[in-house]
């Protein structure tokens, strides 16, 4: 215990004294990785997430190529010496706590609820970063992107995950289903903004699209089984399914607006086989 306590002093006395704009910036969660990647601020970049690289949970995986990483311990972030912190909505709580009670700056990050709070975000994390000019510009083309939404006759749309998770009409989910021309009805199969369906119900409610994004063949998991139910793979003669990669939307982040075009491609090409 003494010994991790002298650690991190000593650490902590190493740290450069603040400065604007932050020279050394760690990020404390897959999220907040993909605001720093978004803004290709590889020479601010002091460290990043384990997972930052995962191609399959990040878009931005292959800019985070040769960057530091950490393990998230308080620890392992301070022997980074940054003079700014990011933390996202899904950082270890412990790990931000004793970084602020040492004193280290750290920039906190709500989780976005729509994609029209993203474009403020990158324009916060640009200005600590002293690339405010850049931020702002990506956060005007992001918002131009939102400006055009599908008109038209909506088909309709589910995610449907392992464990029969169904996110509803709340989150990042729905509004890049919106956003993608689709009009999502996993609130109406849950009962609620977002829940679990069995695969009865879904088979007795099925929408137009029936959207996957969790199968990953290289880890194979229990939780994907539900994937295999007789019923569903009988049912798929019937329904459109698709696959759509999870990077884009298990953060909400500045690649959720672009995965937008890529969600509403992929529904029309399957959309557009079954008619």
């Amino acid at each position: 215990m003494r010994a991790g306590v002298a650690l991190l002093l000593a650490a902590f006395m190493a740290l450069p004294a603040g400065a604007a704009p932050a020279i050394r910036v760690v990020s404390l969660s897959l999220c907040a990785d993909q605001f720093l990647l978004a803004l290709d601020a590889r020479a601010q970049t002091a460290g990043l997430t384990r997972l930052a690289g995962d191609d399959h949970l990040s878009p931005y995986a292959a800019r985070a190529a040769g960057l530091p990483i950490h393990d998230g311990t308080a620890e392992s972030v301070l022997m980074l010496k940054p003079d700014l912190v990011i933390a996202g909505g899904y950082a270890r709580a412990q790990t931000v706590g004793m970084l602020e009670r040492l004193g280290v700056p750290v920039l906190r990050l709500k989780t976005p609820q729509t994609l029209a709070d993203i474009p403020p975000q990158i324009e916060q994390v640009a200005d600590a970063l002293g690339r405010g000019e850049q931020g702002r510009a990506l956060a005007d083309q992001l918002r131009a992107k939102l400006r055009h939404p599908s008109a038209g006759l909506r088909p309709t749309a589910a995610l449907y995950r392992p464990g029969g998770e169904v996110p509803g009409s709340r989150g990042i989910v729905n509004d890049m289903m919106k956003a993608a021309g689709l009009e999502n009805i996993g609130g109406t199969l849950t009962g609620r903004p977002n829940g679990r369906v069995a695969v009865e119900t879904l088979l007795l409610n099925p929408p137009d699209l029936l959207v996957l994004d969790s199968v990953r063949p290289d880890r194979p998991g229990v939780g994907q089984s539900v994937m295999d139910h007789p019923a569903l793979a009988g049912a798929r003669s019937g329904m459109t399914v698709a696959t759509f990669p999870i990077a884009w939307w298990l953060c909400a982040s500045p690649a959720s607006i672009e995965g937008v075009e890529h969600l509403a491609d992929v529904a029309g090409k399957a959309l557009g086989q079954k008619r």
